[in-house]
C-alpha cells in the first residue's frame, strides 16, 4: 500500500492522472484498506465513515457538493449508531488469562527458547510457554499484539527485541520479574501498569531493546 502511494505521487506529478490528484488516490487506498479490515468484525464505523470521506473527496465527480462535508459525516455517524444498535457485534471468545473479550484474529502458542513474532496489518495473541526463554523478536507494523509471559520461565535473563511502528503491543509479565527498558522511542510511549511487583535482586530479568515509533507498548504486571 505504501509503495502504491509512492508510485501514485510520481505518476500524479507527471500528469498522468487527469483531473484526479495523486493525494485523492492515496487516501482512497487507505480508506479502502480500512473498509476491508472492518468487514470481517462487522465494524460499521470503519465502513460508513470511509465511505463518507470518499464522498467528500470525490464530491465533484459525483455531483454531490451540496451534501459534503457535514451531511455525509452526520449520516455516517447516525448510520453507524443505528446499525450498531440493531445488529450489535458478535461477542468474541475469551482468553483464560484475561476476563476481557478480545477480537484478535490469530492466536499462537510458542514453547521455544528463541521466539519470533511478525505481525503486519493484523492482530495477534501470543502465549509464550518456554521453559528457558532467552530471546523474543517482536515485529509489529500497523497492527496489534498481546504477548503473555506468565507461563514462561527465565533462568537468568531474557531479551525482547522490539520493532514496533504504527502499532500497539501489550506484554503481560509476572510481577516477580524485573523489566529493564532500553528501547529507543520516537513519537510513542513505553508504559508500565499493574505495579506492585515482588521482584528481588535474584529475580529473572527481562530486557527490552529495539525501536518504538508512533506506537504504544504497555508492560502489564500480573
Amino acid at each position: 500500500m505504501l509503495l502504491l502511494a509512492a508510485a501514485f505521487l510520481i505518476i500524479g506529478k507527471l500528469g498522468y492522472l487527469g483531473g484526479i490528484s495523486a493525494w485523492s488516490i492515496i487516501f482512497t487506498i487507505f480508506l479502502a484498506v480500512i473498509m476491508i479490515k472492518s468487514i470481517r468484525p462487522l465494524n460499521y464505523w470503519g465502513i460508513l465513515f470511509p465511505i463518507a470521506f470518499l464522498c467528500i473527496i470525490y464530491d465533484g465527480q459525483l455531483g454531490i457538493e451540496t451534501l459534503t462535508p457535514w451531511t455525509v459525516l452526520i449520516v455516517a455517524f447516525l448510520g453507524s449508531c443505528g446499525l450498531s444498535l440493531i445488529f450489535p457485534p458478535k461477542k468474541w471468545h475469551k482468553s483464560s488469562h484475561d476476563d476481557e473479550p478480545f477480537d484478535f484474529s490469530e492466536i499462537d502458542f510458542d514453547d521455544d527458547s528463541n521466539v519470533r513474532q511478525n505481525t503486519r496489518f493484523g492482530a495477534t495473541v501470543k502465549y509464550i510457554n518456554s521453559a528457558d526463554l532467552k530471546t523474543v523478536d517482536l515485529v509489529c507494523h500497523f497492527g496489534g499484539v498481546k504477548v503473555y509471559f506468565d507461563k514462561a520461565q527465565i533462568q537468568t535473563s531474557a531479551v525482547v527485541h522490539l520493532d514496533v511502528s504504527f502499532g500497539g503491543v501489550e506484554m503481560y509479565v509476572p510481577r516477580e520479574w524485573k523489566v529493564e527498558n532500553h528501547t529507543s522511542v520516537s513519537l510513542g510511549a513505553v508504559e508500565e501498569k499493574g505495579m506492585g511487583a515482588v521482584a528481588t535482586a535474584d529475580s529473572p530479568m527481562l530486557k527490552l531493546v529495539g525501536t518504538v515509533s508512533l506506537s504504544g507498548v504497555e508492560i502489564i504486571y500480573i
